[in-house]
């Protein structure tokens, strides 16, 4: 009987989640096969488009279209930068609240869990008002008067949101793996006369690398499809990021009056989302053993 409930027990845990599966997967499968076969195969699709006719050329245009190209190497560049100084941080402010004792340490890291809480949707009108008021940066005096700060201008997008959810939520979770290394190592280093630079980056960095790789897969993910503060903080395609980019090209589309091509859109949104997919895939085993190391204590 206990044999019995446990196989019903496990087919109904994998049927749901094969089910749920595949409801998740059907919206990217619908998209790539509409993105490759005719517009007709799309306007007479009954579930999922299935292509009578190849078109793989609408790769071949975009890969090729130099505005795209410009708004990839812009969102490459500001994912890069967020990956490592969100790894930096993560690692340093870290360090700091499991191994150094000072005074204040809970309160201060209670804080943080506080802003974690905050929507950045609150924060959005204040943030703005903080960039385009930037002291002597953009036009502005040195009472951010006069000119339009660090809006429009590759400032606002390396620090904006750089220290915002995701850097508190990698800080948590470096924390909370720092916690399960015993403090002997602290110990041990501190006698042999170590550095706090090289405890932190030769000691603790090769034992926290899920962590760190982790840390970067949710950043990267994260800040690839940036839409919301791109769109508020720049005005001019050429320093724009992909998602937002996108957007735009779109909304000059129809504002041309021009009938959309639904499968080219397809195709754009398919090469747009390719790149965090295939950086899961690669590094998403250290994913997985990131966060069942955080919940061991040591």
């Amino acid at each position: 009987m206990a044999h019995r409930r446990s196989l019903v027990e496990s087919f109904l845990l994998y049927g749901t989640l094969a089910i749920g599966s595949l409801i998740m997967f059907y919206p990217f499968l619908f998209q790539l096969l509409a993105s490759l076969g005719s517009s007709s195969d799309y306007y007479e699709t009954l579930i999922v488009p299935i292509p009578t006719e190849w078109h793989l050329e609408r790769y071949v245009r975009l890969f090729n279209d130099t505005v795209l190209y410009k708004l990839f190497l812009n969102t490459l560049f500001r994912t890069v930068w967020f990956v490592f100084m969100t790894g930096f941080l993560a690692l340093m402010v870290g360090y700091i609240f499991s191994k150094l004792r000072f005074r204040g340490r809970n309160g201060v890291f209670l804080a943080l869990l506080v802003l974690m809480m905050i929507p950045s949707t609150v924060t959005i009108i204040p943030t703005y008002l903080l960039f385009a008021r930037w002291p002597l940066a953009g036009g502005n005096n040195w009472l951010g008067q006069g000119g339009h700060g660090m809006i429009d201008s590759w400032g606002a997008l390396l620090v904006g949101g750089l220290f915002g959810y995701i850097t508190l939520y990698c800080i948590f979770l470096m924390k909370q793996m720092l916690d399960s290394l015993p403090y002997d190592y602290e110990e041990a280093a501190r006698m042999d006369g170590a550095g706090v630079f090289v405890r932190i980056f030769l000691i603790y960095m090769p034992m926290v690398k899920p962590i760190l790789v982790a840390g970067a897969i949710i950043t990267f993910v994260t800040v690839w499809s940036d839409y919301f503060w791109p769109m508020i903080a720049i005005n001019h395609l050429d320093k724009q990021m992909i998602a937002a980019g996108v957007t735009m090209l779109l909304t000059k589309q129809f504002q041309t009056g021009q009938a959309p091509d639904y499968p080219a859109i397809f195709a754009l949104a398919t090469i747009t989302m390719m790149p965090p997919i295939l950086v899961y895939l690669w590094l998403q085993k250290y994913f997985v053993q990131a966060f069942a190391m955080t919940g061991v204590k040591g």
